[in-house]
This record gives structure tokens, sequence and C-alpha cells, in this order.
């Protein structure tokens, strides 16, 4: 395993150091953000989980033992988290089926409504269409997926994140990249 970059930040957040643990905040926010978005769809349940995931952290920071490096510890927080969220909305009677669009880069690729073109309106459309077909993933070729073309991460992370073997990882990044082809050909023919 590669020495985490971030342990020092961590031993001193252990030691009661906050500065130290707003910085690891700081540093994963925007990852955790995206992927509480990836489950709630919605921008402010995302950054109400997104501050979930960081205050569980915080409570747990002692139980941290340096076996993984703290993304992938946070991650492992934030996937039970989102898990939790997922759960919670599913037992409740009055879902609402109006999705809210994030006025993110997709829908004003030049910094505002006024600058909207049509390209950009179907750059937001094919977003939609990638994030609904994201969806109808399984629960763990969603996970493979987004870790590795969202989060970025290598196959040996993913497998060390998940607790999976290599060979796993990529058994479900194929079968999820194939399912994407297939629920996307008719936005991709075009």
């Amino acid at each position: 395993m590669k020495e985490d970059p971030d342990r020092s930040l961590v031993k001193r957040a252990q030691c009661g150091d906050t500065r130290a643990f707003g910085e690891l905040v700081q540093k994963y926010q925007r990852r955790i953000y995206e992927l509480a978005y990836n489950f709630t769809h919605h921008p402010e349940d995302a950054y109400d989980l997104s501050q979930e995931i960081f205050l569980r952290g915080f409570k747990a920071l002692n139980r941290f033992e340096s076996k993984s490096t703290f993304y992938t510890w946070i991650y492992r927080i934030a996937k039970n988290a989102c898990i939790d969220y997922t759960r919670r909305r599913a037992s409740q009677k009055n879902i609402s089926f109006v999705e809210e669009f994030p006025a993110d880069d997709f829908l004003f690729p030049s910094g505002g409504p006024e600058d909207v073109t049509m390209h950009g309106l179907e750059q937001a459309e094919l977003g939609q269409e990638i994030r609904n077909a994201i969806q109808q993933l399984s629960p763990r070729q969603k996970q493979v997926f987004i870790l590795r073309h969202y989060e970025g991460l290598a196959l040996r992370e993913i497998a060390d994140t998940l607790h999976l073997r290599v060979g796993s990882v990529k058994a479900h990044l194929f079968s999820a990249t194939r399912k994407l082809r297939d629920l996307l050909a008719p936005y991709l023919e075009n």
C-alpha cells in the first residue's frame, strides 16, 4: 500500500487540531459532494449529506488506523451514508418525481443563463440521460463505475475500497460499461 499523503493531517486532527481536519474536508469536499449528488440528484440534499459524511468522519476519527488512505476511509463512510439516505428516501411515501437540475456547466457552459446555446442544452439533456442510465445499474456496478470514471480511482484502489478482487472490479466495470452503452445507444447514434 502506498503512503497516505494525508497521514500528518490525520494525526494532527486525531490530537484535536480542528484546522487539520478542516484541511482534509477542504481537500475532499468536492469529491464527497459529487458522490452524494450521484445518489441524491438534488444539490441541497447532496450538500446536507456531504456535511453529514464529514461529521461522521470527525466523530469516528479516533478509530481511523491508517490501514488505508484517508480518502478510502472517508469514502466508506460516504458510501454507508448514501445507502442510508437511499433507504430513508425509499421508505418515504410521498417521494417527488420532479428532479431539480443544478445550474451547472452543462446548463450554463459560458457562465450564465444568458449565454445558453443549443449545444449547451443538448449537453444538459445528454448529461441527464447519462445520470438516468447510471441509476439503472446494479448498486455494485454503479459504485465501481462512479469510482472509476467520476472519482478517477485506479482499479486496485476501487478493489481496496469495496473489498473486492481486481478481477471482480474489472467484471463489474465491463458489465456497467456494456449496459450504459446499450442504454445510451439512441443518444450516441446522433
